[in-house]
């Protein structure tokens, strides 16, 4: 296998896990908001928008865990490593959810200062925050569940968690 090949291939690799979840976590935050009633239908639009929000959410996350972000944590309690990620993905994902609430705005309001300036009075609020907060809930189990993996190693979760 050529040196190429390799890389593609663990590169692959490394981004399934967090994609898969991003996918799954979004799949069900988009059936949550359907049911709160702010989306009354299920398009396919929608759907492949999750398909690309899951794989810029995976990318993103292995971007982020490559910076030297992290290091001052390697001697700390686990914990606050997991707490770090959390606060960096959620302000992360704060800034997205204010760009998917402006993009409608923007074709509305011909333009991106008028959408700007009609953002905070055309969000929904509680469907705003409930978002948020549900991701954050995914984030965080996504966040200690890979810093748990770090720790013990892939085979030992594995085996805990699968085979008894």
């Amino acid at each position: 296998m050529s040196k190429t090949l390799a890389f593609i291939r663990k590169e692959f690799l490394e981004l399934l896990p967090p994609t898969i979840y991003a996918l799954v976590a979004f799949e069900i935050l988009l059936f949550v908001r359907s049911l709160m009633g702010s989306e009354q239908n299920f398009v396919m639009a929608t759907h492949a928008a999750v398909v690309v929000g899951a794989l810029v959410t995976g990318k993103s996350i292995l971007i982020a865990d490559a910076l030297p972000l992290f290091g001052w944590l390697r001697e700390k309690p686990l914990i606050l490593s997991v707490l770090w990620k959390v606060l960096l993905y959620m302000s992360i994902i704060l800034l997205f959810q204010f760009i998917e609430e402006l993009v409608p705005l923007w074709s509305k309001y011909d333009g991106f200062a008028g959408a700007a300036s009609h953002l905070i009075d055309e969000i929904h609020w509680p469907r705003f925050w409930a978002s948020h907060f549900t991701l954050g809930i995914f984030i965080f189990f996504y966040s200690f569940t890979a810093a748990l993996i770090g720790v013990i190693g892939r085979d030992r979760f594995y085996q805990i968690f699968f085979r008894g």
